[in-house]
């Protein structure tokens, strides 16, 4: 696909030269108010989280990098499309495929490779591999032939970018859907902090009511009279950000959504959205046993790893497999693309991202559940010939963001956000009714108590700038001992830049 794949150490006047953009990303993804207060950019390849689960959360170009493959004979032209594309194009470029005008976004047309007719695709498929990142179809390149072989026919955009940070699952996926960033549509992150200082999913209760603009799907359903079949299939709740509200807004209707958890069983808000039956864990079984029997043995076991245990299936090319016959079973009983009315249809394909959490990017488990996830879309756009016939429809795939290889294969510095916040707090808060300055630290930043803020006669600024100076021997705990690969880097920065208040505090830039 183009470009490095790794993270790497780089000389600080090259990382200084490519703050400007990594802070652009940032300010992107602030939500004022359900964000951090003090978002920081650690120094690559750092990040805030655990060695043993690496995050992807950050502005880097790593995590950046993403696929886009627009495939639609009489539609597309295919080619290599130079420029840069970013996640919010993707639904005005989908609206004007459907005829439908979708301005004033974040996000503009694709126009080059749109074909000029008069005639729109019957569907629109949008696909999103979760976590498929070109750094992870790069580190697996031999795991999607039928992808590799679509791309000749396809247009495509090599500097394609998420085009903002958190680079996480919910507000990537509702740039997609309604072509503008986090600072427009609210979704800012895995968690938003609410007035009464909880921090909660923005859509707990499969709740997407937090979306401040509507989707591509809400706002064109409804010009149309809700006409459109509208549908998507997905395993989170937080995939119903590339649908919208459905019923939830003032004229819409229950579009078909539907969700799916570790053991088959599909679900739905189905006072929003309608909800087919179309699930059947037997299916899931057989997929399982088929994966069981793959290496030649049937011992309930996949590359040593047990799929008796739900949440490791739901990791693996079964999952992937029982994902592929619920599609077929939507896109038969929606009707999807049976009229002359464009309709759109949404799918994630989460395992690729499960599998790199449960076993690292760089693993063989997350090659093969890509290669699963490639058969599917092979199948997907054979159904689509099938049931709305060639020449009829356009598909698009991409991915959220890419991943994080393990400390021991970058040399990052898994930054202690427990750490980080006691010290904070150490330094800076000078009262003595046991609440901190700093109320936690997440991936993409610092909490700020407002009140401790006051009463210790501080600022936001303050909190970011004492931590731009932050170092790799300051993060280490009492009870632990400098890693002996970090021996004489006592003294490094840890962060490149803290973002707060609309400034850019950078003790590495200064």
């Amino acid at each position: 696909m183009g470009g490095a794949s790794t993270p790497a150490a780089r000389p600080t006047e090259a990382r200084c030269d490519q703050l400007p953009r990594l802070v652009e990303r940032v300010e992107r993804g602030i939500v004022r108010g359900l964000s951090p207060d003090v978002n920081l950019v650690p120094r690559e390849p750092n990040y805030i989280g655990a060695a043993a689960a690496p995050v992807h959360s950050g502005p880097w170009d790593y995590l950046a990098r993403v696929p886009l493959v627009m495939y639609g004979p009489g539609f597309v032209e295919p080619g290599r499309y130079k420029g840069s594309a970013d996640m919010s194009d993707v639904a005005p470029t989908t609206a004007r495929l459907i005829g439908f005008d979708f301005s004033e976004r974040d996000g503009r047309v694709l126009q080059q490779p749109l074909v000029r007719t008069t005639n729109h695709p019957r569907v629109v498929v949008t696909v999103v591999w979760d976590g498929g990142g070109i750094n992870v179809l790069e580190e697996h390149p031999d795991s999607y032939p039928f992808l590799g072989s679509l791309l000749r026919k396809s247009a495509t955009w090599p500097d394609m970018q998420i085009g903002s940070s958190p680079s996480v699952t919910p507000p990537i996926h509702a740039t997609l859907s309604t072509g503008s960033y986090p600072k427009h549509h609210g979704i800012p992150g895995l968690r938003i902090r609410t007035p009464d200082g909880e921090y909660v999913d923005p859509f707990i209760g499969l709740d997407p009511s937090n979306m401040r603009l509507p989707t591509l799907a809400d706002a064109y359903d409804q010009a149309r009279d809700n006409e459109p079949v509208v549908g998507m299939l997905a395993a989170v709740n937080w995939h119903l950000s590339m649908i919208g509200q459905g019923a939830g807004r003032p004229g819409g209707d229950r579009d078909l959504a539907v969700l799916f958890d570790e053991n088959g069983d599909v679900f739905s808000n189905e006072a929003l959205f309608m909800l087919p039956d179309i699930g059947d864990t037997s299916y899931l079984e057989r997929a399982a046993a088929d994966l069981d029997a793959s290496d030649g043995q049937r011992d309930g076991a996949w590359k040593g790893n047990d799929l008796s245990k739900p949440l490791l299936r739901y990791s693996s090319p079964a999952h992937v497999a029982y994902q592929g016959f619920l599609l077929d079973r939507l896109l038969e009983v929606g009707n999807f693309g049976r009229d002359e009315i464009p309709d759109l249809l949404y799918v994630n394909f989460k395992p690729s991202d499960d599998a790199g959490h449960e076993w690292g990017m760089t693993s063989p488990e997350v090659g093969d559940t890509i290669r699963a996830q490639d058969e599917e879309l092979e199948r997907l756009v054979e159904n689509l010939d099938r049931t709305v016939g060639p020449r009829r429809w356009v598909l698009i795939l991409t991915a959220d963001h890419g991943q994080t290889p393990y400390p021991r294969e970058s040399g990052a510095w898994p930054i202690g956000g427990g750490e980080l916040t006691r010290d904070a707090n150490a330094a800076l808060d000078e009262t003595d009714d046991d609440i901190g300055v700093v109320d936690r630290v997440s991936s993409p930043g610092a909490y700020v108590n407002m009140d401790q803020l006051r009463a210790n006669e501080l600022t936001v600024g303050d909190v970011a700038r004492w931590m731009s100076s932050y170092t790799v021997a300051d993060n280490v705990k009492e009870d632990q001992e400098m890693p002996s690969s970090f021996e004489g880097r006592e003294d490094e920065l840890l962060f490149d830049a803290a973002v707060a208040e609309g400034r850019t505090f950078s003790e590495a830039c200064r």
